[in-house]
């Protein structure tokens, strides 16, 4: 399970109209993310791994459109996948409202058995207060044999410009998911290097975790803990990752690094 997938902010975008001054281009930089893990198994010799790429560019003040490609793999499982995201957003910070959308599909090889993966998500965001916003996500999963829908809710405060906390519920009400998390995140912004921590814990189907591309394996208790550290450059940042996911008696750990590239020419 990818946490934290997607964060998005909007910002403006504006043209140069006047023969005497060019107004100011607001918007974020665009986003080339590159990103390579490792992964290995407390209990088995088994090892794997994977490797993301990704692209988010912002349109408009209140639009920005992504695309994005994935690999992982176990052994001789693996699976692969495309991705595409939108968000558009209204409103000032203390009372925004954001619109998000994202699709994944592609498919898998567990050992020569052939599965398809797809993903659907459609969520909103909208501000209380300059500080506090909440969250409703519905996802559609159809995983090989796995199927149903997982909504979820979540709450972000912001307690200062360099602490973040979110947490959230998620239950399925359909299909085979049998899954209901909780989890929580804290993200903390220093001077000269970032820290993201938190995790999940609940009852989760092995196939929504990705715990092994193509397993099949009944739902079960499952406790997930990450630890994240990331070095702001001008116009980069690096990301490097660790996660323990804990399913159905297996232990999973990954090492995640990445890097993220600002892109774009944007006037001051």
């Amino acid at each position: 399970m990818r946490i934290g997938s997607a964060v998005l902010c909007m910002a403006s975008f504006a043209a140069a109209t006047s023969a005497t001054a060019a107004e100011v281009d607001a918007r974020p930089f665009n986003k080339l993310a590159l990103s390579g893990s490792t992964a290995s198994f407390a209990d088995s010799d088994d090892t794997g791994g994977g490797g993301s790429l990704s692209y988010v560019h912002y349109i408009t003040p209140d639009f920005l459109a992504g695309l994005g490609v994935d690999h992982t793999y176990v052994e001789q499982a693996k699976l692969t996948y495309g991705s595409v995201r939108a968000a558009w957003g209204r409103g000032q910070p203390a009372s925004r409202f954001t619109l998000i959308g994202e699709y994944y599909g592609g498919e898998g090889d567990d050992n020569g058995r052939k599965f398809d993966y797809q993903v659907g998500v459609l969520g909103i965001s909208q501000s209380i207060t300059s500080k506090l916003s909440v969250q409703l996500e519905t996802r559609q999963i159809d995983i090989d044999t796995t199927r149903g829908n997982l909504p979820k809710l979540g709450l972000t405060y912001v307690w200062s410009p360099r602490f973040v906390t979110n947490i959230s519920y998620a239950d399925s009400v359909s299909g085979n998911l049998g899954t209901e998390l909780t989890s929580a995140r804290f993200d903390i912004y220093g001077k000269r290097l970032n820290m993201m921590l938190g995790g999940s814990t609940g009852k989760a189907n092995p196939a929504v975790l990705v715990l092994q591309p193509g397993v099949v394996l009944p739902p079960s208790y499952s406790n997930e803990y990450f630890l994240g550290f990331a070095k702001p450059f001008k116009r980069a940042e690096v990301q490097l990752l660790g996660d323990l996911l804990e399913v159905s008696g297996s232990k999973k750990y990954t090492v995640t690094l990445s890097f993220i590239a600002y892109l774009g020419s944007r006037g001051q």
